[in-house]
C-alpha cells in the first residue's frame, strides 16, 4: 500500500470518527437534550452558549459539513482530493481551535466532545497537509 493510500485511509478513519461525534451532537441539539458529558460536565454549558451557532447554524452541523468534506477528499484522487482535504482540514482545525479558545477563555467551560473533535480534525489536517505535499503520481492524477 502506497503512502498516499495509507494517508487516505487514516484521514478517512479520522473523518468517520469526527462525523460520528458531529452526528451525535447534532441529534442531541435537534432533540433539545444536553450531550452526555462524563468528564467535566460542561457540555450543556457549551452547547447552550451563544457560541453554539454561527450565522444561525448550529456548530455541530458545521462539523458535519467539514467531516463530509474530509471524507469526500479521500474518495477523490489527484490534486482535487488533496486540495479539498487540505482546505477542509485547515478550516476545520482553525475553527476548532477558535472554539477551544472560546471554551477556555470566554465560556469558562470545556466540552469533551468538542475537544475530541478538535484533536481529530487537527490530526486529520496534519495528515491532509502531508498528503498534499507528496509528489503527485501523474498516472493517477484525475
Amino acid at each position: 500500500m502506497t503512502l498516499e493510500r495509507r494517508l487516505r485511509v487514516a484521514i478517512g478513519a479520522l473523518a468517520t470518527a469526527g462525523l460520528a461525534i458531529a452526528i451525535y451532537l447534532t441529534v442531541v441539539r435537534i432533540q433539545g437534550h444536553s450531550p452526555a458529558c462524563v468528564i467535566g460536565g460542561s457540555c450543556a454549558t457549551v452547547q447552550s452558549s451563544r457560541y453554539a451557532t454561527l450565522a444561525g447554524i448550529p456548530v455541530p452541523v458545521l462539523g458535519l459539513v467539514g467531516y463530509v468534506a474530509l471524507l469526500a477528499s479521500v474518495i477523490l484522487t489527484g490534486v482535487r482530493g488533496r486540495l479539498l482535504g487540505l482546505l477542509a482540514g485547515i478550516v476545520g482545525m482553525g475553527f476548532s481551535w477558535w472554539l477551544t479558545y472560546v471554551e477556555l477563555g470566554i465560556i469558562d467551560a470545556i466540552c469533551p466532545w468538542c475537544v475530541t473533535s478538535a484533536v481529530v480534525v487537527t490530526v486529520a489536517a496534519g495528515l491532509a497537509a502531508w498528503r498534499a505535499l507528496l509528489p503527485l503520481d501523474v498516472s493517477a492524477a484525475a
